[in-house]
């Protein structure tokens, strides 16, 4: 190999690793936090919490757990061990979240009373993630208030609080994949929310409330693959701009209600064995709401459309009038399986796009290489 060659191939070399290095930096950097276990090191989760630093990651073992609240005001992980780790709380919240980027993942949380206190809240905070929890029998499962966003609450399991997940003053955050049984007032409620995705939810046996996804002043919202399941109405009051669709309403007394609430697109919901399919609170006063039922090409499945489709394209030959100034354009004549596990989009994991950077970096020394050699 000449001179100039010997040159050129050190600094591809160099280069190479120079990228290697950079690639694997973020991975090094966060792949190997410090851990405190619980109870082994301490044994209490706030005890555990005090002596944490930032990004440490608190492993709760399986066990029960009796504390008066848990402060989560460091920028850690809380892991508990698939639900078996029980956390019973005797204050008004029980975990309670005031640092951005925080997790809580793995635990069963109960109040000590049954139905009081609220098991996590969330005030003024970004980036935090609650999932994979099993919380029950509280006054409120998950709260998310003061302009708190891009917080995600998602594949957790809420059986048997009074208010399930609330937002209030929140935008821009997910609720998704949850399992919520046996909410008595409310399943998912958004209180002058707006910009939030709500998807993939399973809302079931709604005890005495007033709706299974309810919106009040909140806008902007995207509200899509749901499943509410036995009487389990879906409620707009003041809001606006949303959108509604492929959600399943099966087996309830009322399908969507409104009130107040114009602009917006409601399409591809299958409205499933439902007593009265559409509801206008304010009908009676001459202020009807005006939304749109279709997207200009498809509409919604109803249980008592009773039009034909001559063409066979799967959507009805004539509008299905809901009420004044309010119609399906093109309702559909059939709904397709109910799935209890819808898929959701994700990315690539930050190992395999480290692996690809180097790889491709690694095929371009190798090609200049074969290049210089012709040379």
């Amino acid at each position: 190999m000449n001179p100039k060659t010997a040159i050129l191939v050190f600094l591809l070399t160099v280069l190479l690793a120079g990228t290697i290095a950079l690639a694997l930096k973020p991975a090094f950097a966060t792949s190997e936090p410090s851990t405190i276990t619980v109870p082994d090191d301490y044994p209490r989760i706030q005890d555990a919490l005090a002596a944490a630093n930032t990004g440490d990651t608190i492993i709760v073992k399986a066990g029960t757990y009796n504390e008066e609240w848990v402060s989560v005001n460091k920028q850690v992980s809380l892991v508990g061990d698939n639900q078996k780790s029980l956390v019973y709380y005797s204050g008004a919240v029980g975990f309670i979240v005031t640092v951005d980027n925080a997790q809580i993942r793995g635990f069963t949380i109960v109040s000590k009373e049954a139905l009081q206190g609220y098991a996590i809240s969330m005030s003024s905070v970004t980036g935090c993630i609650v999932e994979d929890n099993l919380i029950e029998d509280n006054l409120v499962g998950v709260s998310v208030t003061g302009s708190s966003s891009s917080n995600t609450i998602s594949g957790n399991i809420l059986n048997h609080n009074e208010r399930s997940i609330e937002l209030y003053n929140s935008p821009d955050n997910t609720i998704s994949e949850n399992n919520i049984t046996g909410a008595i007032v409310s399943a998912i409620s958004l209180d002058e929310s707006s910009g939030n995705t709500v998807s993939g939810n399973w809302i079931s046996e709604l005890v005495d409330g007033m709706g299974a996804l309810m919106l009040w002043s909140s806008s902007n919202n995207v509200i899509s693959r749901n499943v509410l399941y036995g009487g389990n109405p879906m409620l707009l009051l003041s809001s606006s701009n949303n959108i509604f669709s492929d959600n399943f309403v099966v087996d309830s007394e009322y399908g969507i209600v409104v009130g107040l609430s114009s602009d917006n697109e409601i399409y591809t919901n299958y409205f499933i064995n439902v007593m009265q399919l559409t509801m206008d609170t304010d009908i009676s006063e001459g202020t009807p709401s005006t939304n749109s039922w279709d997207n200009g090409s498809k509409g919604n499945y109803w249980s008592d459309y009773v039009g034909t489709d001559g063409n066979g394209d799967g959507i009805g030959d004539t509008p299905h009038v809901l009420y004044e100034n309010n119609q399906d354009n093109f309702p559909l004549m059939k709904y397709p399986s109910i799935s209890t596990n819808p898929q959701t989009d994700s990315s690539l994991p930050t190992e395999v796009v480290i692996v690809i950077v180097v790889a491709v970096v690694a095929l371009m020394v190798a090609v200049a290489i074969l290049k210089l050699r012709k040379h």
